[in-house]
Formats: structure tokens, C-alpha cells, sequence
């Protein structure tokens, strides 16, 4: 895996995995551009990120509802991403820098080389995984990973205490997000007419 390369020590970690009936190629694409939107997922980041919301909300503008949300969006542009390693149609690497246990979750925008090296104390670096191989005929194992690794005690400190309390979201959130890949997936292999 990609991700023992680029985060081998780590301090907290998420992993789910579902099996896709589709080939790599379909399942691979479909993480790409599966609709992430979900009733629950949305609730569990209003709930996170109410304050902040709040206090956008007085000095701004809403911003305009996204018409869907993809993993390519986030990993294109959400706040914070940088793109770290691909091996294209097997797996991708993406990272963030940040104090995540803080409202805005304190993103520090670094380049996938500032990534790898980054040890500025107060921060914590975030790698999440997602991974294709084949299971048997047209059947395929999809993988999301999440590692997570502090830059000093303090912080540790923190993101354990900030985990303890997330981690049951996180948990659905990518069950979730897993099963809607897999839909999409499989919807395309319908489609297809296969």
C-alpha cells in the first residue's frame, strides 16, 4: 500500500472496506465520481461544523449548494488537500496539514514535498487511502484508510482526545461513503449493459 510509504507511523487510523460488484477499473472510477451527498453525512458535518457556520454566516454569504459532491471535488479542491501519490486504477494518497481538533480545523496548505517532511509543532498530519484489487471474477475489494500522526506531545495529546469523540462519525460517514462508491459502481456496470 502507498499509504506505508508516504505515513507509516501513525497515531490514530480508520479502515473500511467493502467488497464491489464491478471490476478495479469500474470500482476505481467510481471513487472518483460517485455522488457523496447523503442525508446523514450532511447532518454529522453541520453538527461538526456548526460554529463555524454561525460565525461565517455573519460575516459572509452562504456559499451556493455544489450540485454533487465527488471525491475528485474534495480532492481537487477542498480546503486543504494536496494530492500526494497515485498508482492510477489501484490507489491514491491524499494529505492535509492541520489542527483538526480546532473548529476550523486549522488548515496549513503544504505542497505533497512540505507534506512529507512537515514537523512544525501544534499540527497533525492526515493521509487517507483509497485502494482497488481484484477479489474473483469481476468482483473487487475497495479500501478507504485514514492515518493520522501528531508533530509533537501536546498535539497528540489533543487529536487523541478529539478522536475519541469522532471516531464513531468517521466510521459512518465512510461506511457511508463506501457504499455509495459501490453503488455507483455497480449502477455503471448496469448501465453498461453488462
Amino acid at each position: 500500500m502507498m499509504i506505508d510509504t508516504i505515513l507509516p507511523d501513525y497515531d490514530v487510523t480508520h479502515v473500511s472496506e467493502t467488497v464491489v460488484d464491478a471490476t478495479p477499473v469500474e470500482t476505481y472510477r467510481a471513487i472518483m465520481d460517485a455522488d457523496l451527498r447523503d442525508p446523514l453525512i450532511g447532518m454529522l458535518f453541520a453538527v461538526r461544523e456548526l460554529p463555524e457556520r454561525v460565525r461565517r454566516r455573519w460575516y459572509c454569504a452562504p456559499p451556493a449548494p455544489k450540485e454533487a459532491v465527488t471525491f475528485r471535488g474534495i480532492a481537487n479542491e477542498g480546503p486543504g488537500w494536496t494530492w500526494l501519490v497515485e498508482d492510477p486504477g489501484f490507489e491514491f494518497v491524499v494529505g492535509s496539514v492541520g489542527r483538526f481538533w480546532k473548529r476550523d480545523y486549522g488548515g496549513r496548505a503544504v505542497t505533497a514535498e512540505e507534506f512529507l517532511r512537515f514537523n512544525e509543532p501544534g499540527y497533525a498530519r492526515l493521509a487517507i487511502s483509497f485502494s482497488v484489487r481484484p477479489k474473483d471474477f469481476d468482483r473487487t475489494v475497495l479500501r478507504y484508510e485514514a492515518r493520522t500522526v501528531a508533530t509533537d506531545e501536546e498535539s497528540r495529546r489533543k487529536l487523541r482526545m478529539y478522536w475519541r469523540v469522532i471516531e464513531p462519525g468517521v466510521a459512518i460517514v465512510m461506511d457511508r461513503a463506501l457504499k455509495r462508491i459501490r453503488a455507483h459502481a455497480e449502477q455503471a456496470l448496469v448501465g453498461a449493459g453488462a
